[in-house]
């Protein structure tokens, strides 16, 4: 039988009996958000979410539900609301129109994502865990980071994300949007979720930044950025439990 790791499927004993052992929680930081035509829309919070299962698999701890609702750049006038890869600001593979991507649905204002998330931290405190990674969503993602210093002092609470334990190569976790990075991920994790088929012949990758998945992404480059991510948040968390 598979280990049973999320918390929604736990029992309250199992609850009990897996944060004793090993108390740490992991947040798998998603959207749902246009990931070019070839990746489900909850791309950021899959990857997040299997990275953290085996992490919890491999050492120990719970893994929480995924969030859905970020921060990112965004636009409005009387017409339209526009956030995240809808704005063209440079850095993607071709540039395009400002345009609404089908089936993005996620902003949140930063200061209620920063709430929600002390909100969080406050909650695991109470229930008892003592660290709690984070990762997914860019701009999810930084946003965290930057509240990590606060989490330990209102709550206890030693907070990091996998960009903190890796150095900035191209095997950092989630390190494009859509591309070859995000992309070879899904493949290794998800792989029936992947549908490169959904290229039109000479489509051009509107709103995907990074490096072309159609060329550079495979199943074997995600399994090397999963497993040397496993390997340094194991050993982080490791390293702190340790230190209690």
């Amino acid at each position: 039988m598979t280990e049973k790791v999320l918390y929604e499927e736990l029992c309250p004993t199992e609850f009990q009996e897996r944060l004793a052992d090993y108390p740490a929680a992991y947040l798998p930081l998603g959207t749902l958000e246009w990931h070019g035509p070839h990746l489900p829309l909850g791309a950021d919070g899959i990857q997040s979410q299997e990275l953290f299962v085996r992490v919890a698999r491999r050492v120990g701890g719970i893994v929480l539900p995924k969030l859905f609702l970020g921060p990112d750049r965004f636009y409005h006038d009387p017409e339209r609301e526009l956030y995240g890869m809808d704005l063209y600001t440079g850095g993607t593979i071709i540039p395009y129109p400002m345009q609404q991507l089908p089936g993005s649905a996620y902003w949140l204002p930063d200061e209620e994502y920063r709430t929600m998330i002390l909100r969080i931290g406050a909650n695991l405190s109470r229930a008892g865990f003592r660290v709690l990674v984070a990762h997914g969503h860019g701009p999810s993602t930084h946003q965290f980071a930057a509240l990590e210093e606060e989490m330990k002092e209102r709550y206890g609470l030693i907070c990091f994300t996998a960009f903190d334990v890796l150095e900035n190569t191209p095997l950092r976790y989630q390190n494009d949007h859509a591309a070859a990075n995000e992309t070879s991920i899904t493949m290794a994790v998800r792989p029936e979720l992947v549908q490169m088929e959904r290229f039109a012949a000479g489509e051009e990758p509107v709103a995907m930044a990074g490096e072309d998945p159609r060329i550079h992404a495979s199943a074997d480059y995600g399994r090397k950025i999963l497993e040397i991510n496993i390997d340094a948040i194991c050993s982080k968390v490791e390293e702190i439990l340790k230190k209690k």
